[in-house]
């Protein structure tokens, strides 16, 4: 019997824990959530940098973002959460978000970003047209120096075959850094590796990159003027599922 009155309370005591468990539990999920969708802004920090954020919310087409869906292939979602994140979503399938930069950053320095992966296709030959699926990718396009009519519009651009594609990519298994050349764009795109495609998720990643110095790098040539940026998401080969976001894009 003074086992059975001593059994009473312990049980209560670990069901009031485990329950006390599961309720911080959710609410570090909730946190998690809520972190992803409004992550934490760089545009105050870099007030006085002299540079343009870009910011995605309200709503994507208050921005100033358009998106770009391809024939047969299934559609990215892509998602506004607070002024600055972006979320973006696909299963087996391929899109692009752009907008065009305004003329106070045609001759940027350098970028900054944040990202992270939630769920992403795994490793693939980002120079095989066909078989290059990635997570995210994060474009800067500029003008053909020689292109003195060229707009700001980045589809009207990449059909003229007229300007140069500098993007960012976070998927294939290369070494970072590493400058491949794109599969399309006539030529006129390269790839810089940034985060492989097994790089662990649910981590937020910052990026600083040197628009000017990697352009050299990957062209060998001075760039022409930055005219758009874009973000994208590519599933559609191997079927597979993509969910992450980008956050806090500064270009300055």
């Amino acid at each position: 019997m003074p086992f059975r009155v001593f059994s009473r309370p312990r049980v209560l005591v670990l069901f009031s824990k485990s329950v006390c468990c599961l309720i911080l539990a959710f609410a570090g999920l909730t946190a998690s959530g809520d972190a992803f969708a409004r992550g934490e802004g760089i545009e105050g920090r870099n007030a006085t940098a002299g540079g343009v954020a870009f910011p995605f919310g309200p709503s994507l087409s208050a921005s100033g973002w358009k998106a770009v869906n391809f024939p047969r292939r299934r559609p990215v979602k892509f998602t506004a959460r607070g002024k600055d994140t972006l979320v973006v979503e696909t299963t087996g399938g391929a899109g692009l978000l752009w907008r065009s930069a305004p003329a106070t950053i045609a001759n940027p320095s350098k970028a900054q970003w944040r990202w992270r992966k939630i769920q992403g296709v795994g490793p693939t030959d980002l120079t095989r047209k066909g078989g290059d699926d990635r997570v995210l990718a994060l474009y800067f396009a500029f003008a053909d120096p020689k292109d003195v009519k060229a707009g700001t519009d980045l589809t009207s651009l990449l059909k003229r075959g007229r300007g140069d594609v500098l993007m960012y990519v976070w998927g294939g298994a290369g070494t970072r850094g590493t400058v491949l050349k794109l599969p399309y764009f006539n030529g006129r795109g390269r790839t810089i590796m940034t985060r492989a495609a097994n790089t662990k998720p649910g981590v937020w990643f910052e990026e600083s990159a040197s628009l000017r110095a990697d352009f050299k790098r990957a062209f060998g040539r001075t760039p022409g003027r930055l005219v758009a940026v874009a973000v994208s998401s590519d599933a559609d080969d191997t079927g597979g599922r993509n969910i992450a976001a980008l956050a806090d894009l500064y270009v300055q």
